[in-house]
C-alpha cells in the first residue's frame, strides 16, 4: 500500500516535524493515521504497525480456545509462558524474517542493484519535476520512501518530500498533482512494491532517500520537467 504523505491529511500534521532531513517519518506513530478514521484500508494496514493490535492478533487463539473448551478455561487463562511464545512465534516467525540467511535470499545481487538504481534515476526524475514545477532553486530536496519491516503482509511503503534550506527542515505539502505524479510515476510493474520489499528485507534496511540540490538543476531539465507537468 503506498502512502503519500502530506502533512493536511494526516491526524497529527504537527507530530511528523523533522529535526533533520532526510528523517524518518514511518516511526511517528499515530500522527500517521489518515484523517477520516477506520474508513479506509490505510488506516488498518497503518494500525497494524502498532505493538498492541499485534497481540490482540497474536492472543486471539486464547479466548477462541476459552469458548471451545470452557472446561479448561482456567489452565488456559493461567498459562502465561504459552501466550509469551505465542506473542513470540506470531512477532518473529509470521511477521518477521528473523534468519539473515532467508533474508538474503529474498533477492540476489544483482536485483538489488538494479531495484535500487530503479529508485535512485525515479526519484530524482520525480524531485526534478516537483522542483521545477515550485519554482525551488536552493536547498536540498529528498524523496524518502520508507516501508515496514514486517513480513508476510500487504507492503505499507510511505513517501515523503522533505525540503531543507539552512537549519530548517519540513515534510512538504503536497497537492493532489505531485501526489499523482509520485503514484503514477515512482512504481510500475518492473518494479513495485513487493519487489522493493524484497530487496530491504534482504538487506535489512528499509529506510530510502534519494537526494537532489534544487541549484544543481539545469535550466534544461527545468523546462523539460515543467513542460512534462503543464496542462494539456
Amino acid at each position: 500500500m503506498l502512502y503519500i504523505i502530506s502533512p493536511s491529511r494526516l491526524s497529527g500534521p504537527n507530530a511528523i516535524k523533522l529535526r533533520k532531513a532526510p528523517g524518518k517519518v514511518i516511526e511517528k506513530g499515530l500522527a500517521l493515521l489518515p484523517r477520516g478514521g477506520p474508513f479506509s484500508g490505510m488506516f488498518w494496514r497503518i494500525f497494524l504497525e502498532f505493538q498492541f493490535p499485534r497481540y490482540l492478533l497474536g492472543l486471539s487463539p486464547f479466548p477462541v480456545a476459552v469458548l471451545l473448551f470452557p472446561d479448561y478455561a482456567l489452565p488456559i487463562a493461567q498459562a502465561p509462558a504459552l501466550m509469551f511464545l505465542a506473542l513470540y512465534f506470531v512477532e518473529y516467525h509470521v511477521l518477521s524474517i528473523s534468519s539473515p540467511q532467508k533474508r538474503r535470499q529474498m533477492a540476489d545481487e544483482t536485483t538489488r542493484a538494479r531495484a535500487l538504481d530503479l529508485l535512485q534515476v525515479r526519484g530524482r526524475g520525480l524531485l526534478t519535476r516537483i522542483a521545477a514545477r515550485r519554482g525551488l532553486k536552493t536547498g536540498e530536496l529528498y524523496l524518502v520512501v520508507e516501508q515496514s519491516a514486517l513480513a508476510r503482509v500487504v507492503p505499507l511503503t510511505v513517501v515523503s518530500v522533505q525540503h531543507t534550506e539552512g537549519k530548517t527542515p519540513l515534510v512538504l505539502e503536497l497537492d493532489d498533482e505531485e501526489r499523482t505524479l509520485i503514484a503514477e510515476k515512482l512504481f510500475d510493474a518492473g518494479f513495485d512494491e513487493a519487489l522493493l520489499q524484497r530487496v530491504n528485507q534482504a538487506e535489512n534496511i528499509f529506510f530510502r532517500p534519494v537526494s537532489l540540490e534544487a541549484r544543481g538543476i539545469s535550466a534544461h531539465a527545468r523546462l523539460e520537467a515543467m513542460a512534462a507537468t503543464a496542462p494539456g
